[in-house]
């Protein structure tokens, strides 16, 4: 049975060190740190705010001279 109790820091020490990554967890096991990779919507999205505003400030910056 894998030990249940919690990993905390040491009294008046960074809650940060509780949390390392070679920390040793349920024996020779540690902890994974999983990339989350942003859809492909939140980059269009991204693409698409460039886009206008680059064609904003050329329409207005053209109007000026």
């Amino acid at each position: 049975m894998p030990d249940t109790t919690p990993i905390m820091a040491p009294p008046g020490r960074s809650a940060a060190l509780a949390s390392q990554p070679d920390t040793p967890l349920e024996g020779e096991r540690y902890h994974v740190y999983d990339s989350n990779a942003a859809p492909w919507w939140l980059a269009a999205l991204w693409l698409a705010f460039f886009a206008f505003a680059f064609t904003y400030l050329m329409v207005n910056l053209l109007q000026l001279g």
